[in-house]
């Protein structure tokens, strides 16, 4: 029971390491998705008394990514019914020019606003709707978000690492006496450490197929979907061949290393 515990240990802060490290991971990868598209979603609106060139409000801003015109033809066409056509040319000819306009980055509030300035200036424009309190308030509560995870991560995943290390240690004291018989016949470091290598990274490998089970299937219920859906967010999928890879990869040679770190500082003492 008392050796079930201590495999325990390790299995349990080797999943917690490696889960807080790929949620942070994908919380990085959904805030950068969310950016993209808040930003090809938002859009200023422009009201004009004349043409407007994309290439000359460029120069003023730097930017801008695309100038589109607002078609004026679904307000003509509702009161189509209920004017003289020669009204309704004229109506046509006095009606202002709109413009949606997008920009290539999401700025912040103090680049917004100095936009919006640089836009009233212009003598054709005659109205700048900006829009963004919504898309800038969803934003910030997404970076801070992003911020709190990764502090609690770091937390985490630091009080794990000393977990690993502690486990690792009290299995060197307790193969202490082994390790020393091994070592009056001449044994190099990694024979006498190869029990406590093996066992470290067995439980390792179960850890990182544990959390590589999690993200995978995680993401398939039906729960987490309808959360998703109702933050208007996209949950990245998991790659087993690259990401999972990457976790077993990194999982091992930290145990490797913790085990050498553990072992040779005890052996010096």
């Amino acid at each position: 029971m008392k050796s079930i515990n201590s495999h325990f240990s390790i299995i349990i802060s080797v999943f917690i390491l490696l889960f807080s490290f790929q949620f942070t991971k994908m919380v990085n990868t959904i805030v950068n998705d969310y950016s993209i598209k808040i930003v090809n979603d938002y859009s200023i609106v422009l009201v004009a008394s004349s043409e407007l060139k994309e290439e000359e409000l460029k120069r003023q801003i730097p930017e801008i990514h695309v100038l589109t015109e607002i078609s004026s033809k679904k307000i003509l066409d509702r009161l189509k019914n209920d004017m003289s056509s020669k009204n309704l040319t004229l109506l046509q000819v006095a009606l202002p020019k709109f413009y949606s306009l997008k920009l290539e980055a999401m700025p912040n509030q103090k680049r917004l606003e100095m936009i919006r300035q640089k836009l009233s200036g212009l003598s054709s424009i005659t109205r700048v709707e900006t829009f963004a309190k919504t898309h800038e308030k969803v934003f910030k509560m997404f970076l801070l978000l992003q911020s709190m995870v990764y502090v609690f991560a770091s937390f985490v995943a630091l009080v794990a690492i000393l977990l690993i290390f502690k486990q690792i240690r009290i299995w060197t004291y307790e193969h202490n006496r082994r390790m020393s018989i091994m070592t009056l016949f001449g044994a190099s470091f990694f024979m006498k450490s190869a029990m406590l290598y093996r066992m470290t990274l067995v439980d390792t490998f179960l850890s990182a197929m544990a959390v590589c089970a999690v993200y995978v299937i995680a993401p398939q219920l039906a729960v987490v979907q309808n959360f998703a859906l109702e933050l208007d967010i996209v949950i990245p999928k998991f790659n087993v061949l690259s990401e999972g890879g990457m976790l077993l990869g990194s999982s091992l040679i930290f145990a490797f290393i913790a085990v050498s770190i553990v072992s040779r500082k005890i052996g010096r003492v």
